[in-house]
């Protein structure tokens, strides 16, 4: 009988497609959907996987799904870091001035309309301005990657558990003849 495929190709093609779908500001909204790209990137983990199985292997099990879910989620916590950096670097604060945008609109919108007081208003400006700027260190970044370290790999092993619940090898049906009447 032959041993089993390497999870690591797959796992890393699947981790680097978590690297992308989170790091790409704009695309990484998907995330906001219960972590649905790191979700995706597992499921995709398990399905480039089980393309890699041929006749006389051992069959796909849950186990190989959860182990290919999770390297995929711990590659994608490293690439999306990667990939914000370089972003970072390449365009600036894109993602930042995005958010900054959102936030003082919102702000603006419950001071006019009396329910927040403009003293409380000037205090939240305060601290996001100090978080965004903390956001743009590498104290900011290395915190980002050790909450990416913690979180991507357990929906990555949501991922690669759903993914094994649809990509398993289906079981061969039987015929049954029906009972005959006597």
């Amino acid at each position: 009988m032959l041993e089993k495929p390497s999870k690591v190709r797959s796992a890393a093609l699947a981790g680097s497609a978590i690297g992308i779908v989170s790091g790409v500001p704009g695309l990484n909204l998907i995330n906001c959907c219960c972590c649905a790209g790191i979700i995706l990137g597992g499921m995709l983990g398990v399905y480039l996987y089980r393309e890699e199985f041929r006749e006389g292997m051992p069959p796909l099990e849950s186990s190989d799904g959860l182990i290919v879910g999770l390297l995929a989620g711990i590659v994608g916590a490293f690439a999306s870091t990667v990939m914000s950096l370089m972003i970072l670097l390449m365009f600036g604060a894109v993602e930042v001035e995005f958010m900054r945008g959102i936030i003082e609109r919102v702000l603006e919108s419950l001071e006019e309309a009396g329910t927040l007081p403009g003293e409380v208003g000037n205090e939240i400006r305060r601290q996001l301005e100090q978080s965004l700027e903390e956001a743009a260190t590498v104290t900011g970044v290395l915190g980002s990657l050790l909450i990416n370290l913690i979180i991507y790999p357990i929906f990555g092993l949501l991922g690669g558990l759903l993914g094994y619940a649809l990509f398993k090898p289906k079981p061969p049906l039987q015929y049954v003849p029906p009972a005959t009447m006597g």
